[in-house]
């Protein structure tokens, strides 16, 4: 996938800013404060739905605006093109995408695939589970409509079962059948997610422990490891059904505690993958060279995966990240990723580093000015 050219209105602190693009390396330059990240941002909205950055979209919009514009054109591997537009104002968000409109997320989510490489998202490999299940829900959504979908209803499903929960909690009774077709709802969307996040850990770990090898040339043996909570017996071999009825004892289970407490206490939204480093957890025994590794090893991985599965070069986006790594961290991912043939978008305040890029024609730098 290649973005030609991106326009961007009233987003952050853009006013109208319009870019185009090469195909492999462009290097956004400018002092801090100017706007490389949002550039960045706006790729994700334009392929995500939404920011890489945890912010919810009314923080987004520039000061004293009433919304934000972002269109993005592209060009598939195979020579198709491919228009999206997201437009949000009075809180509502208009999708757009080759003239087909009032689009849902999850219509454009995975016909761009990216893969976003940012200082923020050190937590992966050292923060919490909900870090690591973030990183497993983005590969996941961009690979599998179904995915998302199944997430978008274990939402739902979490939301009017804690409600009802709460409700206990305070007021002592709640309409019991309903809570317990909540939870069969809540067992049965249980029972995909965490079988599809089993598998795809099995199927993203050989890609995982490549990438670490390439960049870390060193004896380290890392891995990783989906543990779906409170599961003890099932294996994914056994089948849904047996998930099933070990959810349900689960859920028997922790019904008192949950009553008492007011909130869901079992389900995919509590899960962990386990990322180890020579047999100990990685967010316990990882140096700080360590953590950077593993952080860069699953992100080419991710990169190589999401190739694969969607048959479409991602994009790779890389926010900054020369000020977290060192000299020799640095080149390798360069090396790495411009092995790949990919289109690239660096963020940065110091283009000293990057002369290397300018021997390839086609690479360019692009000066992020603050909005007049």
């Amino acid at each position: 996938m290649i973005v030609r050219e991106l326009f961007i209105k009233n987003l952050r602190n853009h006013t109208e800013t319009c870019l185009k693009f090469c195909d492999s390396v462009n290097v956004l330059y400018g002092r801090n404060g100017v706007g490389k990240t949002t550039v960045l941002e706006a790729i994700s909205i334009a392929s995500l739905s939404k920011s890489f950055l945890p912010a919810p979209d009314s923080s987004l919009i520039k000061n004293g605006e009433s919304g934000y514009l972002v269109k993005l054109s592209a060009t598939r591997d195979i020579g198709i093109n491919y228009d999206v537009s997201v437009n949000f104002a009075n809180s509502k968000k208009k999708i757009t995408a080759n003239n087909d409109e009032n689009l849902l997320p999850k219509d454009i989510i995975g016909e761009i695939p990216i893969v976003i490489l940012s200082p923020d998202f050190k937590s992966i490999t050292f923060g919490s589970p909900q870090d690591r299940r973030s990183f497993l829900d983005s590969i996941l959504c961009q690979t599998s409509k179904i995915y998302f979908e199944y997430l978008l209803k274990l939402k739902k499903c979490l939301k009017q079962r804690n409600n009802l929960l709460a409700s206990f909690k305070k007021n002592n009774t709640f309409d019991k059948v309903e809570f317990e077709q909540w939870t069969s709802m809540l067992i049965e969307i249980s029972a995909e997610v965490i079988l599809r996040r089993h598998r795809f850990v099995q199927s993203f770990l050989p890609y995982f422990v490549e990438a670490y090898n390439t960049i870390a040339n060193s004896a380290d043996v890392v891995s990783a490891e989906y543990e779906p909570f409170g599961v003890k017996s099932y294996k994914v071999e056994d089948g849904k059904e047996e998930l099933i009825e070990e959810l349900e004892a689960i859920a028997a289970n922790v019904q008192e505690s949950e009553l008492r407490r007011g909130t869901s206490l079992f389900g995919p939204q509590k899960d962990e993958l386990i990322i180890s480093i020579n047999g100990g957890l990685s967010r316990e025994y990882a140096s700080q060279g360590q953590h950077k590794t593993l952080l860069i090893g699953l992100k080419i991985a991710e990169f190589n995966y999401l190739l694969e599965a969607k048959r479409e070069t991602p994009i790779i986006l890389l926010d900054d990240i020369f000020s977290e790594l060192d000299e020799n961290r640095s080149a390798k991912v360069l090396e790495v990723i411009k092995g790949h043939n990919a289109q690239i978008f660096i963020t940065t305040t110091n283009i000293t580093n990057f002369g290397e890029l300018f021997d390839n024609k086609n690479a360019v730098m692009i000066e992020i000015k603050p909005s007049e």
